[in-house]
């Protein structure tokens, strides 16, 4: 049972962002910290305030993906106070505006595009159980997916010449159709100026079909719905599994990031395996950021059981990994094992995804006439090298500290007394001193 738990806090520290950022021009600053109280263990991430005089206050705002309810109302109310918020989220390719230089990279961003919003409108659509009418209908109905999708796919629906897409429904087939009438934005045409089109159909049951499915349940009889919950189960991500597991939140679901001055600040996952190709680097990464890779499926069905051990137990299990949790986030060994971790990879996922923020920074300052504060959301691992180059780049400096606890555990209700945590604690040095070495060997 600790072997099991141990290995489901190795999982979800693999899955944070935690790699090696460049060093700091001045003393690295502290980004998360375990803290003791009164029968309490906490683990605490900051936000820090930046300044420098002639531009807009800026704060660092370390964010968890799962964590207690109280944490993410504290981020929000802080956010709340700014005037634009940048964050992090490795986004869909085709969710960014389309757009390009030449005709040909014009064509090619809203080919993208299309197919994204296509997609996404099927998904909305299917779960709303309702066909669209308009663009607007999309926008709406993506909320019921994703917190993020409406303002993507608002985004990415307005072709690279500046023309919102075009939508056309069929309900007798159940089809919808996006378009982009080209360069020249009219029917038909050649070039770049030829239509651009992307269909899907839609998986909703008709007027017909959903009386006749009324009628069946008014004589007692119910449809077999379990391929549809399966379905959903199976579409859920480890971090989400492993909230519910351990009665916690999870951060995509917790966070307005619908807010209309809320915006994503990353690269797709089209820019992200591009760049790691780029580099040489293992592009089995990109796995884990999906939750497909096969430690992240071990600690899916590994979270599985925690519910009903937690009820044999009045509740001691979940209390025991959370405690285990803060121990493997706040341990000293974990930046030992990040430390051999393939360049490369370091470069794309840290380095290069804080380039594309500081990107948006400079752009933010360049119009900041009416902006008098900027947020930037982004998980702890990004924030020694975004604070090292918010100096080096802009000239700002930390004046102002706030601690926010992420989770919180009562000791005493973990089902591991002082001398078995210890061991645990040299349990979980060996494994990720261990994982290092298997990570180092496998990027040779």
């Amino acid at each position: 049972m600790i072997v099991a738990l141990s290995t489901i806090c190795f999982a979800t520290s693999m899955l944070q962002d935690t790699t090696p950022a460049v060093e700091l021009i001045e003393p690295s600053l502290q980004w998360t910290r375990r803290t003791e109280g009164e029968n309490l263990v906490s683990l605490e991430l900051v936000s820090r305030r930046y300044e420098v005089e002639g531009k807009p206050d800026l704060w660092l705002v370390g964010v968890a993906h799962i964590a207690d309810g109280s944490f993410y109302e504290e981020i929000a109310a802080l956010l709340d106070e700014m005037d634009i918020v940048l964050y992090e989220s490795v986004r869909p390719t085709g969710s960014r505006p389309p757009s390009g230089i030449t005709e040909e990279e014009k064509v090619a961003s809203t080919k993208l595009s299309l197919e994204f919003v296509a997609d996404i409108a099927k998904r909305a659509s299917e779960e709303s159980e309702l066909i669209p009418e308009s663009l607007e209908d999309i926008f709406a109905d993506a909320l019921l997916l994703d917190r993020r999708l409406a303002g993507w796919v608002e985004d990415a629906s307005v072709d690279a010449w500046g023309r919102p897409f075009a939508l056309q429904v069929n309900e007798e087939q159940m089809r919808i159709t996006f378009w982009s009438f080209g360069s020249d934005g009219a029917v038909g045409g050649k070039g770049s100026g030829a239509d651009l089109t992307s269909t899907r159909v839609l998986d909703i049951l008709t007027e017909e079909e959903l009386l006749e499915e009324e009628e069946l349940m008014e004589a007692g009889i119910f449809l077999d719905d379990d391929s549809v919950d399966k379905e959903k189960e199976e579409s859920k991500g480890v971090q989400a599994e492993l909230a519910d597991a351990l009665n916690l939140e999870f951060q995509l679901e917790s966070l307005p990031y619908e807010d209309p001055n809320w915006f994503c600040s990353d690269l797709t996952i089209g820019e992200v395996e591009a760049k790691l190709v780029e580099r040489g680097a293992d592009t089995s990464l990109l796995n884990s950021l999906t939750g497909e890779s096969f430690v992240s499926k071990i600690a899916v069905g590994m979270m599985k059981v925690i519910p009903m051990l937690d009820g044999l137990t009045g509740g001691g299990f979940s209390e025991t990994a959370r405690l285990l949790m803060i121990e493997v986030l706040s341990a000293p060994s974990m930046g030992k094992m990040l430390e051999g971790i393939d360049t490369e990879l370091s470069q794309v996922i840290i380095i290069d995804r804080n380039t594309e923020v500081l990107r948006d920074i400079a752009s933010t300052i360049a119009v900041a006439d009416e902006i008098s504060t900027i947020g930037v959301l982004y998980g702890a691992g990004h924030m020694e090298d975004l604070s090292s180059r918010l100096y080096e780049l802009f000239g700002y400096l930390p004046v102002e500290d706030r601690w926010f606890s992420t989770m919180k555990v009562d000791p005493r209700k973990s089902m591991l007394d002082e001398k078995y945590m210890r061991q645990m604690r040299v349990m979980m040095q060996i494994q990720l001193k261990n994982a290092s070495k298997i990570e180092t060997k496998d990027t040779d």
